[in-house]
């Protein structure tokens, strides 16, 4: 069987780490990320607490990957980054860094699979993250927001000094979110 061979935009993605953390690699997404990304956009317990409409399947999941839509931020080097398990290789997460829209700083979120919660991984991704936002980027503020019921999320939040500042209602959200700064 011979080798593959990686598309020039699929090398640069690959080359382009974010961060490290201790236990985590922080990077843009790739093509053979479809099926981790798939899992987290998908699987019910991790997006019952997102604004999004599950994917439906892994050929969903890629074109999400490769549409200018979900590459638009990368060029002033926001988006969404996987979060890649040093020990094991794979993709267990991501964590993401939104431009202003509705609001008028930078909007922070992430999410795990399943069976990683509980360990610390969203707490060591979203303190990267910001550390990133906030050094690399020169983004003076980084804001949250979460549904009230999302208590895992919450407590992340507040163990990163960010504090509840009130509550908001953004057009993809059916209800009020909690707003953190």
């Amino acid at each position: 069987m011979a080798d593959q061979e990686t598309s020039p935009a699929e090398s640069l993605r690959m080359s382009v780490h974010i961060l490290e953390t201790e236990r985590l690699s922080l990077r843009r997404f790739i093509d053979s990320d479809a099926a981790a990304f798939f899992r987290l956009n998908s699987e019910p317990d991790i997006v019952r607490f997102t604004a999004r409409k599950p994917l439906a399947s892994v050929a969903e999941a890629k074109a999400v990957l490769a549409s200018a839509a979900f590459r638009a931020d990368e060029q002033i080097g926001l988006g969404r980054f996987a979060c890649v398990e040093k020990a094991t290789g794979q993709v267990i997460g991501l964590v993401g860094l939104k431009p202003p829209t509705e609001l008028a700083h930078v909007d922070m979120g992430f999410r795990f699979l399943k069976e990683v919660w509980g360990q610390g991984y969203a707490t060591e991704a979203a303190a990267g993250i910001i550390r990133y936002a906030k050094e690399t980027l020169m983004v003076e503020r980084v804001i949250a927001t979460v549904f009230p019921e999302n208590i895992a999320s919450i407590r992340v939040l507040e163990k990163l000094g960010l504090t509840l500042t009130g509550k908001v209602r953004l057009a993809v959200a059916e209800q009020e979110l909690l707003l953190y700064q």
